[in-house]
């Protein structure tokens, strides 16, 4: 599952000691710190050895399978992404279909999740959560944190994606998944009624907003083949502008032609998006959103399976060469030149800040 099964992982200092404190394997792990990345290496499909990295920034210090020597196992197969709320945070595990849950500050094992089906990424408005799941053709999973138990069950589109969550209102990008889509969902979460379904174009992924009112969707499109899976075109992929108020569409802008980006990550001053990530992308590209127009040439040409975004307005890009060995966390500064390069686990696709 090389489809960005993917997103963001990392994990927090331990209690609260002044000097550094070791765990049971004898893995050093810093104090609380105000700045932790916590990322998600999906591993190889079917291997079962999903991973978490955590990065502390100010003291340039990387731990990788972090959350496997706290626990003395793996987490499972397939780490799409990582949520962090308050103190706990929650490892998405796709292919294992379950949520992990631990201490952010430790690690330590909390709960397990179950029966969410295929789980790729997850937001909250107090201790309700709401998880895009591919399972079941394509739902929300109502959580409810103080019990980490399943509360609802809402149908949407088929593999859907990234959220956002906007005042009671609940978006939901419709990927397709292993079938096809082009339409976002959106639900009231007061009564987790599904509002509206709209239409913005091939396989939406991913949703970033500029406030209350206008948000961008980012649209991968998708690849044509024939009966025999021969490639025989595309569809293009694009960046489309719609309103957080009435829900309709206000513009739409084509991106590329035969090249589907699948991630945005929002600039610091909200004056810009990147454009990126997926299986097979290549570069990193920026879109002014005050001209409403992206720049004809990438900021990175490098091929990232994710990107993301800090406080700092630093961008991080993730490199899976392949499946089999480590891959790289590329960090680069607000003009995306780069700072820094680390290697973390198998098949990094994103981080939690």
């Amino acid at each position: 599952m090389r489809s960005k099964i993917s997103l963001v992982i990392i994990i927090a200092g331990i209690l609260g000691f002044a000097a550094c404190k070791k765990d049971n394997n004898g893995t050093k792990i810093l104090p609380n710190t105000s700045e932790v990345l916590y990322i998600s290496n999906e591993g190889a499909f079917g291997f079962g050895n999903a991973s978490l990295s955590v990065y502390y920034p100010k003291e340039d210090r990387l731990i990788n399978q972090a959350f496997e020597q706290v626990n003395n196992r793996s987490l499972g197969d397939v780490l799409q992404s990582v949520y962090r709320y308050k103190d706990k945070i929650y490892c998405l595990v796709n292919a294992s279909s379950k949520i992990e849950v631990a201490q952010a500050n430790s690690l330590k094992e909390l709960a397990v999740i179950k029966n969410v089906v295929m789980p790729r990424y997850m937001s909250n408005e107090g201790n309700r959560a709401y998880v895009s799941c591919w399972g079941n053709k394509g739902e929300i999973v109502a959580l409810d944190l103080s019990t980490n138990t399943i509360v609802k069950r809402i149908a949407v589109g088929n593999g859907p994606e990234h959220l956002l969550l906007n005042k009671q209102n609940l978006f939901v990008c419709n990927s397709g998944g292993f079938k096809t889509d082009s339409t976002l969902s959106i639900i009231d979460i007061n009564n987790g009624i599904l509002k509206k379904t709209l239409y913005v174009g091939d396989a939406p992924m991913d949703i970033v907003s500029m406030g209350d009112s206008i948000a961008f969707v980012l649209c991968r499109g998708k690849i044509l083949y024939d009966a025999s899976w021969n490639v025989i075109g595309h569809s293009s992929s694009k960046l489309v502008k719609i309103s957080l108020i009435d829900f309709k569409i206000l513009k739409s802008f084509p991106l590329f032609a035969k090249q589907h980006p699948a991630e945005l990550v929002l600039s610091k001053d909200k004056q810009s998006v990147y454009i990126g990530g997926g299986y097979g992308f290549a570069g990193l590209y920026r879109f002014d959103l005050n001209r409403e127009q992206m720049d004809s040439l990438p900021v990175s040409t490098k091929s990232f399976y994710g990107i993301a975004g800090d406080c700092h307005g630093n961008i991080y890009g993730f490199e899976s060469p392949d499946f089999t060995s480590a891959g790289s966390m590329t960090i680069m500064n607000p003009q995306a030149v780069i700072i820094k390069v680390k290697t973390v686990g198998i098949g990094p696709n994103g981080m939690c800040y």
